[in-house]
């Protein structure tokens, strides 16, 4: 009598977190990808949350050299840097970053299946 009522409550129990959890997920908007914001950090390989850039891991693949290209140099305007040459690999396009000066500031990669940048130096 005791295990049977013992396993009735853990089965509420596991339910009603199951319940919950779906319940969070649902109540959380989803919010368009879209340039992330100028006082949004740029930790690279993560989404800032806000209505102009998107949630976390959000997709946003990328299928050429051009369209990497223009997608680093959006995400570097406004700074003193120049997005190098622009190559291919099979899974992502990686590009050198430089100063004014030529100096190389940061080595990228954009993941091709989903957008996201990285730094690899």
């Amino acid at each position: 009598m005791v295990d049977e009522d013992m396993m009735r409550t853990s089965s509420f129990i596991a339910a009603l977190s199951v319940a919950l959890v779906l319940l969070a997920a649902a109540n959380s908007p989803a919010e368009p990808a879209g340039d992330p914001p100028r006082d949004c950090p740029r930790p690279y390989g993560g989404y800032c949350k806000g209505p102009r850039w998107g949630w976390y891991g959000a997709k946003n693949p990328v299928a050429t050299v051009d369209e990497a290209r223009q997608r680093l140099e959006k995400f570097f305007q406004g700074q003193a840097v120049t997005v190098g040459p622009v190559t291919e690999h099979p899974l992502y396009f990686k590009a050198d970053i430089t100063d004014g000066k030529k100096a190389l500031v940061d080595r990228v990669i954009i993941d091709k299946r989903t957008g996201r940048i990285r730094s690899i130096l």
